[in-house]
């Protein structure tokens, strides 16, 4: 993964993940981080799309997964490369956020 902390992992990924739930990118992106990081961050996904149709909670949304991919990389610290290669390339996209 060429020296990305797994905090600048978690941080980038939570920011493309709440950024792109509420899109199209939301059911390929449910796969891609389920294939990464198990099926319950599938679900974990479309509840926050859920959340951010009902209301504006986007930062929260996003620390919420931030931390929660923090948890699951120092338990996994392998699946970094994984999710690295899934949200890498829609950084830019997140951007404006």
């Amino acid at each position: 993964m060429g020296g990305v902390s797994p905090q600048r992992v978690a941080f980038d990924a939570a920011r493309v993940l709440v950024s792109a739930a509420g899109s199209d990118l939301c059911w390929w992106l449910c796969g891609e981080i389920g294939r990464c990081l198990g099926e319950g961050y599938e679900v974990r996904l479309v509840e926050t799309r859920l959340r951010l149709e009902r209301g504006d909670v986007y930062y929260k949304e996003a620390g919420c997964w931030r931390a929660l991919l923090e948890d699951a990389l120092r338990e996994r610290p392998e699946v970094a490369e994984c999710l690295y290669e899934v949200v890498g390339p829609l950084l830019g996209a997140s951007a404006g956020r």
